[in-house]
């Protein structure tokens, strides 16, 4: 009976390795077909032109399918940027999820990416009139972000008193700062706009809040690949103790597990993430809501495959997306933000509901 019990043991463990593999092949082909896709369609020129006879044509079809006088054609920089900041955004709402052990925490919902913007749009506007040499945005983005995920950890995080009074209070708790959070955050925004006295800085930083992929450039993806490469590292060596975190802080910490500092570490991370994301791409909601949830049906919780998977996973919502930004009502581009916000809301709605 026991030879019996371990061969289906076995054989079990086998199918469901097998399925994994079926599903990780699934994601991989999906992931290169939304890329091909998004970087043939919609331009004004045929991929094809790129072997024209015609030598302006094949010039202008370099300059924006692939590389023209040394420098990326202008549909690579978005494809790259869409694919960073769809991981990154992805990445960071798998790590909140594992901090605060609830499925509806992300960037966007959480008022992170919020500090994120608000950063950004002051070193935007302190470069703007002090005509500073070098960039704010990106070093107050990370801070602004930092300090909005320590701020709601401290008021929200699941060793709080709401976790006394049951897990779905403790969850309605959470979303009820980070709203409040978002709220505050985006009066401190609209405050800066109105103090702003350059009307293009006004233009620049409203058409950025709602979300864009169309103003990256090579440092831009240069600093995405950076931070979200270091925020995977911090990631994928945590996975043991994000597991572990699953079954509750007391319970992880018996495993040996310093709860304090892989809240720490994955705070970092995703703050990190969110951080560089919107200081290149500006406000791009439930990216890190959508892509996680999905890849937890097809992958389940297991942090080992969720972090990678979450990835690739983000980097195919995001593309997509991107890519019917341009296309769903031609010649006018929508903000990537409107689409993601457009599938992200109805998901956000049933979760909620259903947690």
């Amino acid at each position: 009976m026991d030879s019996v019990s371990a061969k289906t043991r076995i054989l079990r463990h086998e199918y469901t390795m097998s399925r994994a593999r079926w599903r990780w092949v699934a994601l991989v082909a999906l992931f290169f077909a939304v890329v091909l896709f998004a970087w043939t369609w919609g331009a004004p020129l045929s991929v094809f032109d790129l072997w024209s006879e015609d030598a302006e044509r094949a010039a202008i079809a370099r300059r924006i399918f692939w590389r023209e006088d040394g420098e990326w054609g202008l549909r690579p920089l978005r494809l790259g940027a869409g694919m960073l900041v769809g991981a990154s955004l992805a990445c960071a709402g798998a790590s909140l999820q594992s901090v605060f052990r609830n499925p509806l925490a992300e960037p966007y919902l959480l008022g992170i990416a919020s500090g994120g913007a608000l950063g950004a749009t002051l070193g935007l506007w302190l470069g703007k009139s002090a005509r500073f040499a070098f960039d704010l945005s990106w070093l107050l983005a990370f801070a602004g972000a930092l300090g909005a995920s320590w701020l709601i950890y401290a008021l929200g995080s699941p060793t709080s008193s709401t976790r006394s009074n049951g897990a779905s209070d403790a969850r309605g708790s959470l979303l009820l700062i980070g709203v409040a959070v978002s709220a505050f955050l985006g009066a401190l925004m609209s405050l800066v706009l109105a103090l702003s006295s350059s009307a293009d800085l006004a233009q620049q930083i409203v058409f950025w809040m709602m979300g864009t992929l169309a103003r990256t450039d090579t440092n831009q993806n240069f600093a995405l690949f950076v931070a979200l490469i270091f925020g995977l590292m911090i990631l994928m060596f945590s996975t043991r103790d994000m597991n572990a975190l699953r079954s509750g802080d007391d319970e992880a910490q018996s495993l040996g597990v310093d709860v304090r500092a892989l809240h720490f570490r994955l705070l970092f991370a995703a703050a990190l993430m969110s951080a560089v994301a919107v200081a290149s791409s500006g406000l791009i909601g439930f990216v890190g809501l959508l892509a996680p949830h999905i890849v937890r049906k097809l992958f389940g919780s297991d942090a080992r495959v969720l972090v990678p998977a979450a990835a690739v996973g983000g980097a195919i919502l995001l593309v997509g997306c991107d890519a019917l930004a341009r296309s769903v009502v031609p010649p006018i581009e929508l903000p990537v933000g409107v689409i993601t916000s457009l599938l992200g809301v109805p998901l956000f709605l049933w979760l909620a509901r259903k947690s």
